[in-house]
C-alpha cells in the first residue's frame, strides 16, 4: 500500500492530466472574467479614429490592471506612443501593435493573427475594431476586435499561480 499515490498530494495533481485540464479551464475562464469586468459601454465612442483609439486605449489599460491584480505585477504592458499615436501591448513572449492612419481613419494591427486593417464600428457601444483587409468568406469576417478581446487574445495561454494555501501539508498535521 505504501507505493500507492496519495491523490492528496502536489506531486500527484501535478501528474493527473484531468486535474491540470480543469485547472487551466478555470484560469482561463477567471481570466476572462477580469478582462470582461469593465466592458459595460459607459463610454462612447470617439469622433474620428484618434479618439476612439484613445477610448480603446484607456479600456485596454482597464483591462490590463484588472488582469496584473490576478497574474501579478509586469504580467501585461501597454506602451502608448504619441504623434502619430501607436499603441503596443505585450505579455510573455506575445506581441501586439496598433498604428493610427489618420489620413484613411484605420488602425493597422500586427501581431497574434490579428494582422490586418482595422475601422472604428461607429454602431458598437464600446471601441470596436473590424477588420476591413478580410473577406466575406475567410473565418473571422465581421468580428469585433474590444479592448477585452485583444487581451484575451494576448493571455489566452496563461495560467494562474497556483494558491499558496497549496503549498501545504494539507489539513491533516501528523
Amino acid at each position: 500500500m505504501a507505493d500507492r499515490a496519495d491523490p492528496m498530494k502536489p506531486e500527484f495533481t501535478a501528474q493527473n492530466p484531468i486535474v491540470e485540464a480543469a485547472t487551466r479551464l478555470r484560469s482561463r475562464r477567471d481570466i476572462g472574467r477580469a478582462i470582461d469586468a469593465g466592458d459595460d459601454g459607459s463610454q462612447a465612442i470617439g469622433e474620428d479614429a484618434e479618439a476612439s483609439l484613445r477610448l480603446f486605449v484607456r479600456r485596454l489599460l482597464d483591462g490590463a490592471k484588472r488582469l496584473e491584480s490576478i497574474l501579478g505585477k509586469g504580467a501585461v504592458k501597454v506602451v502608448r506612443l504619441e504623434k502619430p499615436l501607436r499603441v503596443r501591448v505585450r505579455f510573455g513572449d506575445k506581441r501586439v501593435s496598433l498604428d493610427l492612419d489618420d489620413l484613411h481613419q484605420l488602425v493597422r494591427v500586427t501581431g497574434a493573427d490579428l494582422d490586418g486593417e482595422y475601422q472604428f464600428d461607429t454602431s458598437a457601444t464600446v471601441p470596436a475594431l473590424i477588420n476591413i483587409s478580410k473577406i466575406s468568406t475567410e473565418a473571422g469576417y465581421g468580428e469585433a476586435l474590444t479592448a477585452s478581446s485583444l487581451l484575451k487574445t494576448v493571455a489566452q495561454d496563461a495560467e494562474l499561480p497556483r494558491p499558496s494555501h497549496l503549498d501545504g501539508s494539507g489539513p491533516l498535521q501528523l
